[in-house]
């Protein structure tokens, strides 16, 4: 049996042949962001019949937008030029009195560029069935949550409020992350939304929630160092056969002959 000595090329050569056939490694971005608000009703109080609320409906409410409304209409789209995927399930949701919604996106790409914008409405409305008249405060909460990851992605999560009226209640937050700040957060809360709510009449308070992100990726090519130590390889093997080719040349015929006979 014939064993390689530990001047066999054949490891090196294996090396260099892995190295030729390396796929480049894929720089690969990420976005993962969410929004997830909350209504609170802080007081209801009627003030004709103290302790009555049957005249009073409440109705929350979630819809992501995919397509306008209204012409013109702010609407979800996703834009992928090469290896990507967008993930934006979130089924509308009708619910009775205050309640708690998640509105998530995640976004993964591994060569090219991906954009995306997607929209969803809150919404949280007090109709007066009744002859009553109503006090009502309601608050909504807000945690707004963006983190990406790779070299070229940017990300952010946004938060527009305010009353039916579009006078008594307003404001707008945002979280924006990139490659500086790759972890973003905006918690908080807005002030109270106070009204009385007379016979026939609907209040409500309403939000806008746009996720948005924009990722690049591209092919890392394989380090130049790499390159070196192949071309390197490659030359010290040549070397090594040469000389190899040279040492068998200066061994006379005799001396194989004797050389053999040792052997054996």
């Amino acid at each position: 049996m014939k064993i390689a000595n530990k001047y066999s090329p054949i490891p090196w050569v294996a090396v260099a042949v892995g190295l030729c056939g390396a796929q480049p490694v894929m720089a690969a971005a990420t976005q993962n962001a969410s929004a997830n608000l909350s209504y609170s009703v802080a007081s209801i109080v009627n003030l004709t019949n103290p302790g009555d609320l049957s005249g009073l409906q409440i109705a929350g409410s979630f819809q992501q937008i995919d397509t306008p409304v209204y012409d013109g209409g702010d609407y979800s789209w996703s834009d992928i030029v090469g290896d990507g995927s967008v993930s934006a399930q979130n089924p509308g949701l009708s619910a009775v009195g205050a309640f708690s919604y998640r509105f998530a996106v995640d976004t993964s790409l591994n060569s090219g560029a991906l954009n995306s914008h997607h929209l969803g409405w809150y919404g949280l409305e007090f109709t007066n069935l009744g002859s009553d008249v109503y006090s009502i405060s309601v608050r909504l909460d807000y945690d707004l949550q963006v983190a990406v990851t790779g070299e070229n992605g940017t990300g952010s999560v946004s938060v527009d409020y305010f009353s039916s009226d579009g006078q008594t209640l307003a404001g707008y937050e945002r979280a924006d992350a990139w490659l500086g700040a790759p972890i973003a957060a905006s918690i908080g809360q807005s002030d109270a939304f106070n009204f009385e709510l007379a016979a026939g009449e609907a209040q409500g308070l309403f939000a806008d929630v746009v996720i948005e992100s924009h990722l690049e990726a591209s092919p890392v090519p394989l380090p130049a160092a790499a390159w070196s130590f192949l071309a390197g390889l490659m030359g010290l093997l040549g070397i090594k056969k040469r000389r190899s080719e040279h040492g068998a040349a200066r061994i006379s015929p005799d001396n194989r002959v004797a050389q053999s006979c040792h052997i054996q």
